[in-house]
C-alpha cells in the first residue's frame, strides 16, 4: 500500500489561520475546515454559549460536530437501505421481463406451428374441393 503524500493547508477557522496537514487534497480539506467554522458560527447562537467555560464551548462544538456525523450516518444507511430495495426491485423487473419474453417467444412459435397447419388444412380443403368439383362433371 503506498503511502499518501501530506498536503500543508492554511485555513481559516473562527477568525484565526491554521495551517493543516493531511493526506486529502487541499479542496477537502477546506472544506472541513469550513465545516467545523460553520458549527462554530452555529453554536455561538446557542443563549448561554458565551458564557459557558472553554472546555464546555469545545464540548458543545464535538457534540455538534458528532451529531452532524450521526445524522449523516443514519442518512447514509437509509439510502443504502433504499438503494438495495430498488436493486431487488429491478432484480425482480428483470425476471418478470425474461418470463414474458419467454412466454411471448413460446406463443409466436405456436403461432407458427398453427399458421403452417392453418395452411396445411387449407390445402386438403383446395384438394378436396377439387375432387368433389371434379366428381360433379
Amino acid at each position: 500500500m503506498a503511502i499518501k503524500k501530506s498536503n500543508l493547508t492554511d485555513v481559516l477557522i473562527d477568525g484565526k489561520i491554521y495551517s493543516i496537514s493531511g493526506t486529502e487534497d487541499a479542496e477537502h480539506i477546506q472544506k472541513v475546515a469550513q465545516l467545523v467554522n460553520d458549527t462554530i458560527q452555529e453554536v455561538r447562537t446557542i443563549p448561554g454559549y458565551k458564557r459557558l467555560d472553554d472546555a464546555y464551548q469545545a464540548l458543545l462544538l464535538n457534540l455538534n460536530l458528532a451529531d452532524a456525523c450521526f445524522r449523516e450516518r443514519e442518512n447514509m444507511a437509509r439510502l443504502t437501505e433504499e438503494a438495495e430495495e430498488k436493486d431487488r426491485e429491478l432484480y425482480a423487473l428483470k425476471h418478470d421481463m425474461v418470463s414474458v419474453q419467454m412466454k411471448l417467444e413460446a406463443a409466436l412459435k405456436q403461432q407458427d406451428r398453427l399458421g403452417e397447419r392453418a395452411e396445411e388444412w387449407k390445402k386438403k380443403y383446395e384438394e378436396l374441393k377439387a375432387k368433389n368439383d371434379g366428381a360433379k362433371r
